[in-house]
């Protein structure tokens, strides 16, 4: 008995496993034929034939009954397994809630609502009112002025910072239009500055001019210096641009100041929390640059200190000057940089031994700007592949700053581009390397075929064109190869990883100038030695 017990716990155990998978497949299974159904078929047609003797019948009659049946129901299915049974119920009770989830996904929520079809589209995580998931950039606006009496480029971190220069005698049009304004603004700020200050004063005065652009080339504000502590300022109000001119005396400062990053890891946050202004965490990026991309490589807890000039005009601070020494330590490493002009050279950054900290190439080629923190996960560049050339992709929103990984000349400036690139500007380097840059919006203004460019000049903003529906910015890097056996100048490059300006160890760029030796290492020595106290005692 205990043998026949085993058989039917497996059997039914069988049945259940076989049930599952007709399931799966979509098929019903059909009710097993026994040897009391046979009895039954053979009992059925025994009537039928009007044969058989009552007790015949009636020994058949109660093999019906020990098998489930009764008189009256001859016609039903025998009981299902109780282990047969529940797996029935709860492969019903399955389909039951997966239909009530897709009922309220496809009929009241999301992008699939039946109820919201031709309404506006639901916007995706830290996007902005037209749904683009990295927010935008230097957006035109017809309102820039800040309340702030000194301040004029308060609220304008988001736009493009640019500066340049009076000097020689050039006019406030033409250095305008080398930073691609459009003929209109340039129009509006001539006349709007020549009812406050004669024109041919301001470009006889030789000093610098400070933007703010939107991504379009309109001019949301300038500040332009007629003398040490003497300014005019023009903002961006209701279409029109309003004058003010400022007269107060400088007093510049040196200032250390403390940052440590927080939980979002974002430089700007950090410096807000410090009660400093945002447009230092954006010459601390580009100073640092060399070895660390805080749009990437910044993580939580990493700290700065930094010694900066910093100038008021009267009481009121204006803006900051000069970035004397920083010191980083944090998850990309530690770092340390001092400022020097050697004899005969202009200023650059050195590291405590007198060795320079610049290198051949940029650890990134965008500059430095705001971006939400919900979007900070898209930022990380990537590689791809078309067509066999391999190019790194920076997800970036439109207008943001492009600049040159290294020094070099202007190859090719293009509007089409091969394979659907779109904007194009092609770099040739001093040491053979080129340098592409793809999708662009447009390359900037005094971007053209022939023209200088310095490392980390602004060369173009990011964009969608081409063949490209998302805002971004391909990079490829090639190098001179053996051109005996290629056919065209193009075919004799070699094309390299777009990633090496990213790398660490003995595979990083190599340095650009000569370390400092002898008197020159001394004076060096002598001069960062107070800063480097300020530094170690700011912790």
């Amino acid at each position: 008995m205990a043998k026949k017990s085993n058989r039917r716990v497996a059997s039914s155990k069988s049945r259940a496993r076989g049930l599952l998978g007709d399931v799966a497949r979509g098929r019903k299974r059909a009710a097993p034929r026994t040897a009391k159904s046979k009895t039954k078929k053979k009992s059925t047609r025994a009537r039928a034939s009007g044969g058989g003797r009552k007790g015949a019948s009636t020994r058949s009659k109660n093999r019906n009954r020990r098998a489930g049946e009764t008189p009256r129901g001859r016609g039903r299915r025998e009981p299902l397994d109780p282990a047969e049974r529940k797996i029935r119920n709860r492969i019903a009770l399955l389909i039951g809630v997966l239909a009530l989830v897709n009922s309220y996904v496809f009929l009241w929520q999301g992008e699939g609502s039946l109820f919201k079809l031709g309404g506006r589209r639901a916007a995706v995580i830290g996007a902005d009112s037209s749904g683009a998931a990295l927010g935008s950039f230097a957006s035109p606006r017809d309102d820039a002025c800040s309340e702030e009496p000194v301040r004029i480029f308060d609220g304008l971190e988001d736009t493009l910072q640019l500066e340049t220069t009076l000097a020689g005698g050039r006019s406030l049009r033409l250095a305008l239009m080398e930073q691609g304004v459009t003929g209109e603004s340039i129009e509006a700020l001539e006349r709007a500055v020549r009812t406050n200050i004669d024109l041919g004063l301001l470009a006889s005065s030789g000093g610098a001019v400070r933007l703010a652009l939107d991504r379009d080339g309109e001019v949301l504000a300038l500040e332009a210096e007629l003398a040490e502590g003497h300014l005019v300022q023009a903002c961006r109000q209701q279409g029109e641009y309003r004058v003010r001119t400022i007269q107060h005396p400088l007093s510049p400062e040196v200032a250390t100041i403390k940052l440590e990053l927080g939980d979002d890891a974002d430089l700007f946050a950090a410096v807000q929390d410090a009660e400093e202004q945002p447009e230092l965490a954006v010459m601390i990026a580009e100073t640092l640059v060399h070895d660390v991309d805080f749009a990437v490589e910044a993580r939580p807890r990493d700290r700065v200190t930094v010694l900066v000039e910093k100038r008021f005009l009267g009481a009121t601070f204006h803006r900051y000057g000069t970035v004397l020494a920083i010191r980083y330590v944090g998850a990309a490493g530690r770092f340390a940089y001092y400022r020097y002009a050697a004899e005969g050279d202009r200023a650059r950054y050195y590291d405590r031994a007198g060795r320079p900290v610049r290198r051949a190439l940029r650890r990134t080629p965008m500059r430095f700007h705001p971006v939400r923190a919900e979007a900070r996960g898209m930022l990380e560049p990537l590689v791809e592949v078309v067509e066999g050339r391999l190019g790194a992709i920076y997800r970036r929103p439109e207008g943001a700053p492009v600049v040159a990984l290294a020094d070099g000349r202007v190859l090719e400036v293009s509007d089409d581009g091969q394979d659907g690139e779109g904007h194009t500007v092609e770099l040739l380097h001093a040491d053979g390397t080129r340098s592409r840059y793809s999708h662009l919006k447009r390359p900037f203004a005094n971007i053209s075929e022939g023209a200088e460019v310095r490392q980390g000049q602004l060369i173009g903003l990011a964009g969608h064109s081409g063949k490209t529906a998302v805002d971004r910015v391909r990079l490829e890097l090639r190098g001179a190869a053996d051109s005996s056996e290629a056919d065209t100048a193009a075919e004799a490059l070699e094309i390299l990883d777009p990633m090496r300006c990213t790398a660490s160890g003995e595979a990083r760029p190599m340095l650009i100038g000569e370390a400092l030796t002898g008197e020159q290492l001394k004076r060096f020595t002598s001069t960062i030695r107070p800063w480097r106290r300020s530094l170690l005692r700011a912790g």
